[in-house]
């Protein structure tokens, strides 16, 4: 699983690395074709995935002139990214290949994907606008936005082409761990439904806040003279909270 962790972040350095002169938000995100690599990774090799998404985002920051206060948020959005995809299969079909339920386990996996980007889309829109850095509309949509096509329009089929090539090979996360996973499946369905409503409540009260529809009258009135960076803070925070509890019980 080391070895494997080691893969991951060099892949998605190797990736993410060459498009960081295709800029977005300058200093904070660029078109990502890589974001692709932890959600592919994370079905296969699980935690390694995780933690190679982590270290392999805060390299690709530190050799694309990207790095600062805002690349520990990245560090754990990225974190997650890898993580939530393989522990909200696991929790809902254990260690059934993807795919062998026909369509409804693509489906299944797309919208597994789609929680996963919002919440990096959530934890790094949510840091870098308490840091003032960037609006949530702006940098969290786009991340949003990036992640999920890269990883609809490659990570999909690409895991139905290598799925079976890597089980053959023995290197599936759960032939190497060789974990059992039904003495916890209940806590961990728990899990998927509090972390889908994190993510989804976390999106829109971000955009709401941050697009000016909340920050006058009722929703200002505790908080006197602060900025709109501060009442987000505040506004997200329980979203924040409700992911970090759900993927400690994935």
């Amino acid at each position: 699983m080391v070895v494997l962790t080691a893969v991951s972040a060099a892949c998605y350095v190797a990736v993410v690395l060459p498009f960081k002169v295709a800029v977005i938000i300058p200093g904070l995100t660029e078109v990502r074709p890589g974001a692709a690599i932890p959600v592919l990774f994370s079905f296969l090799f699980g935690p390694a995935a995780a933690f190679g998404a982590a270290f392999g985002n805060l390299i690709a920051d530190m050799l694309g002139g990207m790095l600062g206060i805002g690349s520990l948020f990245g560090f754990v959005g990225n974190f997650l990214y890898g993580y939530i995809p393989y522990s909200m299969w696991r929790a809902l079909r254990g260690t059934t290949p993807p795919g062998a339920k026909g369509i409804a386990d693509w489906l299944l996996i797309a919208g597994i994907i789609l929680v996963s980007c919002m919440a990096i889309a959530t934890v790094i829109g949510w840091g870098v606008d308490l840091l003032g850095l960037a609006p949530f509309a702006a940098l969290g949509n786009t991340i949003l936005l990036n992640n999920l096509l890269s990883s609809c329009v490659l990570a999909i089929p690409l895991l139905a082409l290598t799925y079976r090539r890597v089980e053959h090979a023995g290197l599936l996360w759960h032939e190497i761990m060789e974990e059992t996973v039904a003495d916890k499946s209940r806590w961990r369905r728990i899990g998927v439904v509090l972390l889908a409503a994190g993510t989804v409540s976390g999106i829109i009260i971000g955009n709401v806040i941050s697009l000016g529809f909340v920050g006058t009258g009722f929703a200002a009135d505790g908080l006197v003279g602060a900025g709109s960076s501060t009442l987000l803070g505040l506004g997200m925070l329980p979203s924040i909270a409700l992911i970090f509890l759900a993927c400690a019980l994935l």
